[in-house]
């Protein structure tokens, strides 16, 4: 496999993701109590994506080092990789409706992402039945790209959502400049 290095790069960066995740949420405090509830949400889909991520970027290997050939390891870790993908969208959906009453969280955001997850599977199934043999890294590249999307969507929205909220300052409650 001649993207080797960019493989365990993509699993390394799966794993800081996590790393730094945990970090964020020990450290950080929701903006307001509601927002416990979704920063949680974004926590356990974060590192779901994170370590899945690291997961999926050193999938192709084990396929390879057990002699099937490059392109036959990306199409079997594709499959693997789709089914995996479909059964995160579903438990995703579970899990919004069971915590927020809801399965899209904020409508727009929810949909996009989930319509990324799709996108994914879809590709991935296409490359696990089809032998594109000049694509196929290629396209289980591309899912790793935005599955990577993905998470660092959820991790600045994990970290936004740690900060507290700026609100521009009241002139009543600013004390009075000292002359010298």
């Amino acid at each position: 496999m001649h993207d080797a290095d960019l493989l365990l790069t993509t699993a390394q960066i799966g794993m800081a993701l996590a790393g730094f995740a945990g970090l964020v949420t020990l450290l950080g405090r929701a903006r307001v109590p509601g927002d416990a509830r979704l920063n949680e949400i974004r926590f356990r889909s974060m590192m779901e994506l994170s370590l899945t991520l690291a997961l999926f970027a050193l999938l192709p290997f084990v396929p390879k080092e057990l002699g099937a050939g490059a392109s036959a390891s990306f199409r079997t870790a594709s499959g693997i990789y789709a089914a995996s993908v479909v059964f995160f969208l579903l438990h995703s959906a579970r899990r919004n409706r069971g915590v927020l009453g809801r399965v899209l969280i904020q409508r727009g955001i929810t949909a996009a992402l989930f319509a990324v997850g799709v996108a994914m599977a879809a590709m991935l199934v296409l490359n696990a039945l089809a032998a594109f043999d000049a694509i196929t890294e290629g396209l289980y590249f591309g899912a790793l790209f935005l599955h990577f999307a993905a998470a660092a969507f959820f991790f600045i929205r994990l970290l936004y959502g740690a900060f507290p909220l700026i609100t521009a300052p009241d002139s009543s409650t600013q004390p009075e400049p000292h002359d010298p």
